[in-house]
């Protein structure tokens, strides 16, 4: 037997469950040569160095001006039972900026001030905002359980949710537990709409007034919801316009749950503490009736499903191949745009309808999935271009199924993309 075997495992309770470990091991004293008590002490200190750190876990809650952010994450500082990191992103007018930080619980809270450098978090590089918000989080041990980040009304989440989905094999003392996108029910179908504001484009500090692809910011912060607060619904004229505006917003993400709320007031185990991004991805939104036959036929941006058998094992790479295509090679669709112009004379008024067939490649915004086949179960997860598979030992779900959310998704269209390239056939 080897001395490693004899060294009980690490206990992680209390002192007594320690005692009681100790008290469970024969009471004779048996003398250690000194050469195997440096080999105990050598080992028990690797194990130490081994055990796993806690880490701190992100919401990013984003969403329009005066959607109610702010009175959300008042509620949740008061009544959460959690210390909690309260980092106010709110875009500036200079090239940098300091934040404004509070760490509050229900009784008490500090601020102090946390410098993410490029005066917009969405802006700067990865290495910049997680190191600044690790090194707040090691300045503050023993008082931070939880950060919430409150992105600029105008700013685009998935920057910031891609700079905190770290690989597990990176050390980082946080990780993001999720995106939570507050509306305005009385307002999000105008917001949705508004192709004015200001944009922040990820590969520099420019911000420009207009999309050309006619995509709005209120669209991208639906698109990367992991839940959806629809605050406000008592400004809501009637239940059919609610029900209206849910289904837009279906169209759009038909993955995330929509919790209705007035003043904010959810229960909190629908927006903290969900694991959005772990390998326990969850897909029972996906009805086809919302995510591949939309009501509102919007095809700026929506979600569809792609549903599959088990798989052979050596078709896992044509699927992954065709997902990267998706990501990093978008095929383009052609969009039919219809309008009408008219001509007059001194005798005549005429109106003529025209069609315009416009080329537009698809950009997906979200990826979620599972990948099954007859040897291993595999969970995808996606922000923009950057995807991940981790596999996992069971699922409830049988066969496989991959989920876009994105602009210019047309099911038929990306059905027979998926055929002809992995020679797979959809259900």
């Amino acid at each position: 037997m080897s001395i490693e075997d004899e060294i009980p495992d690490l206990v992680t309770g209390e002192e007594a469950n320690l005692n009681e470990t100790l008290r469970s091991l024969d009471a004779k004293i048996i003398p250690i040569p000194p050469a195997q008590l440096k080999e105990y002490e050598e080992t028990l200190a690797t194990r130490l160095s081994n055990l796993p750190t806690r880490k701190v876990p992100i919401t990013i809650i984003t969403g329009y001006l005066g959607s109610g952010k702010s009175t959300l994450l008042d509620l949740i500082t008061k009544t959460g039972g959690r210390r909690i990191a309260v980092i106010l992103n709110e875009f500036g007018d200079t090239a940098a900026i300091e934040k404004s930080l509070t760490i509050a619980d229900s009784e008490t809270s500090y601020e102090e001030w946390l410098d993410l450098g490029n005066g917009c978090l969405c802006c700067t590089v990865k290495d910049t905002g997680v190191t600044a918000i690790e090194n707040l989080i090691e300045k503050s041990k023993d008082k931070i359980d939880y950060i919430l980040l409150e992105t600029s009304g105008l700013a685009d989440p998935a920057p910031i949710a891609r700079m905190f989905w770290l690989d597990e094999a990176i050390s980082s003392n946080v990780y993001i537990d999720g995106v939570i996108t507050v509306l305005d029910a009385g307002n999000i179908e105008k917001c949705l709409e508004d192709y004015g504001g200001h944009w922040h484009k990820e590969q520099g500090y420019e911000v420009t007034n207009d999309r050309d692809d006619g995509v709005t910011t209120a669209q991208l912060q639906v698109a990367l919801a992991d839940v959806v607060l629809l605050n406000k619904c008592d400004t809501v004229g009637s239940s059919d316009d609610l029900e209206r505006v849910r289904e837009k917003i279906r169209e759009i993400n038909g993955l995330a749950p929509i919790h209705e709320t007035t003043f904010g007031k959810v229960h909190l185990d629908n927006i903290l503490d969900i694991h959005a991004f772990e390998s326990s991805v969850k897909l029972e939104n996906d009805d086809p009736k919302i995510n591949n036959h939309a009501v509102y036929h919007d095809e700026r941006i929506s979600t569809i499903t792609l549903s599959f058998n088990v798989i052979p094992q050596e078709k896992f790479h044509i699927v992954e191949e065709f997902i990267q295509m998706m990501l990093w090679d978008p095929p383009k669709t052609n969009h039919t745009e219809q309008h009408s112009h008219s001509h007059s004379d001194a005798t005549s008024h005429e109106e003529t309808a025209c069609t315009n067939s416009t080329e537009r490649e698809i950009e997906v915004h979200r990826t979620k999935g599972l990948i099954q086949t007859d040897k291993s179960i595999q969970v995808i997860q996606g922000v923009r271009e950057a995807y991940e598979f981790t596999e996992v030992p069971q699922t409830e779900v049988e066969g496989c199924k991959l989920v876009f959310i994105g602009k210019w998704l047309r099911y038929e269209f990306v059905k027979s993309q998926f055929e002809t390239f992995t020679g797979l056939h959809l259900n």
